[in-house]
């Protein structure tokens, strides 16, 4: 300990001595591991999160393929027949109006739950009760829930709270529970309700229509995800083929961790190989400029060195103080990373939108600093070896015998070059990745819709259902809220539906257009199934292409007709679509022959990139709909439309909901923000990149003209000009970029071939891209070499040659 001490205190005498490498090293460590230690921290806490319940990486969410909901049927099915679950539950997210004793109702997100869900999370209420099998039979009295938030908001904390009646979308209901501080599941919830998933009493036809429904398990502990997967995709294919006569792509089942937010499987995974791959490839451009500087240090400390070993020190004892002295950058570099991870963590933190998913916590954590200090030791064992072991590997008798002016030899400048060009090329690939990102942004942006999405008001709305068996009235209070509406005088048109165009529509459905059944090669064919009211084309400027579209008086589920885009014209009517007759076939197997009206333009319904455009459109009822979609389209400013709006639905029912209130080209927006968040991810990490590259170039090539010095002044002695001084040192530091730029091709296009399929209107090689990107590298290359061209160009041959 004595020695450690030692070698530490000479270490930091040294680093002291040359503030301007220290500094270096520095910067370079602190941006490396503060990247990595975001990247992390992001990975952890957003892309592959565990839910915060007991085992909570064996809670699953399990759904049907193709957006499919998921019925009460399949819930009882699969909860009595299978064998890989510890136990199923059920949950319905919805937005609710909800009103409290002494506070006007407001728009807050909820859900219905099964009874086995609570105890599945292995999760009590903090205060009261949760929800027993008596509580969601039909006919009993309405209970709820409410999250810790709330509580104290509406209640200041008071235990006599329980018992408390409230009005959930304009119903009473006692309030029975308050859960834990923190706990919002399934997103970030304030109030649950009972939720009966009970085949005998829940009528199909009446499920929802979006995605808000899905199904809960928790995995024994012998049992993966693609075992519980394949279990419940055989099991649904076989019941499927006896309710519905055949199986479809929605009998395939989806079994991933609840945390996965991520629409395909294996999606996070990818994410967080991606985002960790850009960290490390950062942190290795880091390491490379380190050492550069380390290297060059220990050239210029070889005399030093050598005077040591001279004096009876051993090679271990030399190498093991360079690796002390190593140590100390590299935990003031850990420090430093630390301080931009928090700083960075607390930027992200202010920049997400409310009602992220409650698990998502960006903190410094112990699990996190664990990180930070392995990093750093990594970082320091890297960055600080081979200089340590070239340092105590000097020849004591050669080092002593030479001039002054020492000697960088050929390998270890080779070495230092080499560095270099894989600085260079990370940082070309990583600007390639932004710059192509950068573009789709662009792209999408300019993207000419066959619909007007600019200055349309859209909201959220879920309408109360009213006394119990009278679905009629929600339906009349539907068109009354659509009438009420119409009639402002700052409304140019308004119209309902279950979805927006530009983006993705979740209700999907089979379809027959034959009607020969299931057989053949009409079998197995899918379109989304969106209701709209008559005046949604018009509102969107989207007259149909042939045919016409609906009529009020077909604004109920029993008119058997139909509207249909004309991808699904061209992909399942061959281009003649008025006319025919096509069954839609649900999730329960419930048949539903139409007559197609008229075909209007692709409106985008599943996104800009989507996989499934066929699109049927149904006239509207809005008595068997829950949550709806509220378009309209101002005469005025699209920001002098909300206020009159919310008015007219306060005025028509307090208890109606109204929530996700944005333009509409802000919500497409919103829906592909991937391209802006990529974007900003690799142009950060390529310019930091970059930068560490440019400052290392610049290291290495005044190391050079240094270590040159003699050699440059005889050339000069002997009558060589100025520019082709200045020619030899900016060719050998171009050189290295060339290497570079060769090695940066290589990663970039494989790379960008593997992000492909998030690019929109780009394609992977795009040359304009490429040839920006090394154009800009070439630029930084040459202003990193500014200096030590400008040293060597102002060298006086005769004071370094009176210097010999």
């Amino acid at each position: 300990m004595h020695q450690l001490g030692t070698d530490l205190r000479y270490g930091l005498r040294m680093l002291a001595k040359t503030p301007a490498a220290t500094a270096t090293v520095l910067v370079a460590l602190s941006l490396g591991i503060g990247i990595s230690t975001l990247t992390f921290s992001i990975v952890d806490s957003a892309v592959m999160p565990t839910l915060p319940v007991p085992d909570g990486d064996r809670v699953v969410r399990i759904n049907r393929m193709g957006q499919t909901p998921t019925s009460a049927v399949d819930f009882e099915r699969w909860s009595t027949r299978q064998r890989s679950f510890d136990g199923l539950a059920g949950a319905d997210m919805r937005m609710v109006s909800m009103a409290t004793p002494g506070f006007a109702p407001r728009s807050t997100l909820g859900a219905a739950i099964t009874p086995s869900l609570l105890p599945l999370l292995q999760v009590e209420p903090a205060l009261g009760r949760g929800f027993t099998d008596a509580d969601a039979s039909p006919g009993a009295p309405a209970v709820a829930l409410i999250n810790h938030a709330l509580w104290m908001e509406r209640f200041a904390g008071e235990a006599s709270a329980i018992g408390e009646v409230v009005r959930v979308d304009g119903a009473p209901a006692s309030i029975v529970g308050v859960m834990p501080e923190g706990f919002g599941f399934p997103l970030d919830q304030q109030v649950w309700t009972p939720l009966d998933l009970d085949p005998a009493h829940v009528d199909p036809a009446a499920a929802p229509a979006g995605d808000g429904r899905f199904i809960v398990g928790r995995l024994r502990r012998e049992a993966s995800h693609a075992s519980a997967a394949a279990e419940l995709t055989a099991l649904t294919r076989e019941l499927d083929t006896e309710s519905r006569g055949a199986a479809g792509p929605e009998s395939a089942i989806r079994v991933a961790e609840f945390t996965d937010m991520f629409g395909d499987p294996g999606g996070s995974t990818m994410v967080a190989v991606l985002l960790t791959g850009v960290a490390l490839l950062v942190l290795l451009v880091a390491c490379a400029n380190v050492t550069n500087v380390l290297l060059a240090r220990a050239i210029d400390r070889q005399r030093e060195v050598a005077v040591r070993m001279a004096m009876g020190a051993s090679r271990v004892r030399v190498t093991l103080q360079l690796l002390a002295e190593v140590s100390l950058v590299a935990a003031a570099g850990g420090v430093g990373g630390a301080l931009l991870g928090l700083f960075g963590m607390r930027a992200i933190d202010a920049a997400m939108p409310p009602g992220m998913p409650y698990w998502i916590s960006f903190r410094m954590s112990t699990t996190l600093l664990g990180f930070v200090a392995i990093v750093a030791v990594v970082a320091a064992i890297a960055a600080g070896l081979m200089p340590a072991l070239l340092a105590g590997r000097v020849s004591t008798d050669t080092v002593l015998k030479e001039s002054s002016r020492g000697s960088a030899g050929v390998g270890v400048t080779r070495v230092m070059g080499r560095l270099i060009a894989v600085e260079i090329g990370l940082s070309f690939a990583l600007l390639v990745l932004a710059g192509l990102f950068i573009k789709s942004g662009m792209r999408f942006r300019a993207t000419e819709f066959a619909f007007e999405p600019r200055e349309v008001y859209t909201a959220m709305i879920n309408i109360p259902a009213g006394p119990p068996g009278d679905s009629a009235s929600r339906g009349r209070l539907a068109e009354e809220l659509r009438e009420g509406i119409a009639a402002l005088p700052d409304v140019e048109a308004v119209a309902l539906g279950t979805a927006v165009p530009g983006v993705g529509s979740s209700g999907t459905v089979s379809v027959d257009i034959r009607g020969s059944g299931d057989t053949g090669e009409e079998a197995g064919r899918r379109a989304r199934s969106i209701a709209v009211t008559p005046e949604y084309f018009e509102l969107f400027r989207a007259p149909p292409v042939a045919g016409r579209t609906f009529r009020a008086s077909e604004l109920t589920d029993a008119s058997a007709v139909a509207v249909v885009n004309e991808a699904f014209a061209e992909s399942h009517l061959g281009g003649s679509a008025l006319d025919q007759r096509i069954r839609l076939v649900g999730t329960s197997g419930e048949e539903d022959w139409r007559v197609v009206v008229g075909v209007v333009p692709d409106l985008l319904p599943g996104g800009i990139e989507v996989e499934l455009p066929e699109t049927v459109y149904l006239p509207l009822d809005p008595a068997r709909r829950e949550g709806l979609v509220l378009v309209a389209r101002p005469r005025v400013a699209l920001s002098n439309l909300v206020a009159p709006i919310r008015d007219a639905v306060l005025a028509l029912d307090p208890d109606i909901a109204l929530f996700n209130i944005q333009p509409l080209d802000q919500v497409i927006a919103s829906a592909n923000s991937h391209f802006r968040w990529l974007s900003i991810v690799f142009l950060v990490s390529g310019g930091v990149a970059l930068f560490l590259a440019v400052t290392g170039l610049y290291g290495v090539m005044a190391f050079w003209v240094i270590q040159r010095t003699h050699e440059i002044g005889v050339r000069m002695a002997l009558g060589g000009r100025r520019v082709t001084i200045a020619w030899l040192v900016l060719r050998r530091g171009m050189a290295r970029t060339a290497i570079g730029l060769a090695v940066g091709l290589l990663l970039a296009l494989p790379a960008a071939l593997w992000l492909g399929s998030a690019l929109f209107g780009v394609r992977p090689w795009d040359p304009v891209v490429f040839g920006l990107t090394g154009s800009v590298l070439a630029l930084a290359a040459v202003l990193g070499c500014g200096v030590p061209v400008r040293r060597a160009t102002r060298l006086d041959p005769r004071r370094v040659l009176a210097g010999e």
